[in-house]
């Protein structure tokens, strides 16, 4: 049996509003956070968790070799 845990309306309201809809390849790679009662709700698109690792080596890379990433 298992056990089915309903949300408070207050993270149905924080979801509804970050739009999240099927398909992780077409979604704008911003995190977004909502502030449900005394926490913090990240929404993080699939995309941005997945390749975090290989966006920070970059980072570093261009760091050690005298320039900022986006500059």
């Amino acid at each position: 049996m298992t056990r089915k845990t309903r949300l408070p309306p207050e993270v149905l309201a924080a979801l509804a509003a970050a739009d999240r809809s099927p398909g992780w390849n077409n979604r704008p790679r911003d995190v977004q956070r909502f502030d449900v009662g005394t926490c913090a709700l990240y929404v993080v698109p699939y995309r941005r968790w997945a390749y975090r690792r290989q966006e920070q080596q970059t980072a570093a890379w261009w760091r050690t070799h005298g320039r900022e990433v986006g500059a």
